[in-house]
């Protein structure tokens, strides 16, 4: 562990980084806002976090890099100098059938080939969105109750929660859950299969624009520990330097084994609440007090 932080700290050290306090322990590197599938626009969401007292915050939203702008823009209308923003995203992979979710953080949001990959991503979601759309009316739900795929703002980006959400809206599941087990999950009448980029791109594209790369919420994906052990080494070869190891929803006993695999496979630790939504389970900064022995991804920017 101690020579691969030698050589990302080398690395980092020709990086046009965000700085962050020595001193600064309410940090939040994954949440989301309206421009993904989150529920605040960048403006509420920084002003969230001021209230909240975050002191560093890295709005990651889905395939999107708009957010950033927008907050960094709320920041100077409200005169507010915490928390430090960091530029962030989540990018959707695919990885031998997987759908695989890697985060970037402290790039530079102006870089032509993140932002390529960006875009090309954004195509991918639209035109999914539109086959999502096109099902769900064949299986007579009412277009006029389902998300406008025209219309998106600039920078928006529509996930199948979007769907979900309406569907309930308009009464035609109870909740979210049921929407995506009769219509919008996988093998269901409105799926639609994704095509996303490889996690080499996704990295390669982050580090480019002199970013740091790492895995969001590694037991998401419902992976044996044969497989994501196999992930690990895969995007430790591919060039990620971090992995997700506390999040707001957590046993204590997985927050310790991810802990463990970060040492093992020589990762930075990243925290996050992945905040969509106000609420009392997965709020901003909540419940991620890291644990000792796992040096923070954050230590690269101080």
């Amino acid at each position: 562990m101690e020579n691969t932080l030698k050589t990302a700290n080398s690395a980092a050290s020709h990086r046009d980084l965000v700085r962050i306090p020595a001193h600064a322990e309410r940090i939040d590197l994954h949440c989301h806002s309206k421009l993904s599938d989150g529920s605040l626009t960048p403006t509420e969401l920084i002003l969230r976090a001021h209230t909240m007292q975050i002191e560093v915050l890295a709005l990651t939203d889905h395939d999107s890099l708009s957010s950033y702008r927008a907050a960094c823009e709320a920041q100077l209308e409200h005169d507010l100098t915490s928390p430090v923003l960091i530029p962030g995203v989540e990018i959707s992979c695919l990885w031998n059938g997987y759908e695989i979710h890697i985060l970037g953080w402290n790039f530079s949001v102006d870089n032509s080939a993140l932002q390529g990959l960006i875009d090309d991503q954004q195509r991918k979601r639209r035109e999914r969105s539109v086959a999502i759309y096109e099902k769900l009316v064949q299986q007579g739900v009412q277009a006029a109750d389902l998300p406008d795929v025209t219309s998106m703002a600039p920078g928006q980006v529509l996930t199948r929660l979007h769907f979900a959400q309406a569907l309930v809206q308009a009464n035609y599941c109870k909740d979210i859950q049921r929407a995506f087990e009769r219509y919008l999950g996988k093998g269901q009448c409105a799926y639609v299969s994704s095509q996303w980029c490889s996690i080499d791109e996704a990295i390669d594209a982050i580090r480019g624009a002199g970013g740091v790369a790492g895995l969001a919420h590694p037991l998401a994906y419902s992976l044996s520990n044969k497989w994501l052990r196999k992930l690990l080494v895969e995007l430790k070869q591919a060039g990620a330097e971090a992995m997700e190891v506390v999040s707001s929803q957590q046993a204590p006993w997985q927050r310790q084994w991810l802990a463990e695999l970060a040492q093992e496979y020589g990762f930075y630790m990243s925290v996050g609440s992945d905040f969509h939504h106000p609420g009392k389970y997965r709020e901003l900064g909540r419940n991620l007090r890291p644990p000792e022995g796992v040096t923070p991804v954050w230590a690269l920017w101080q």
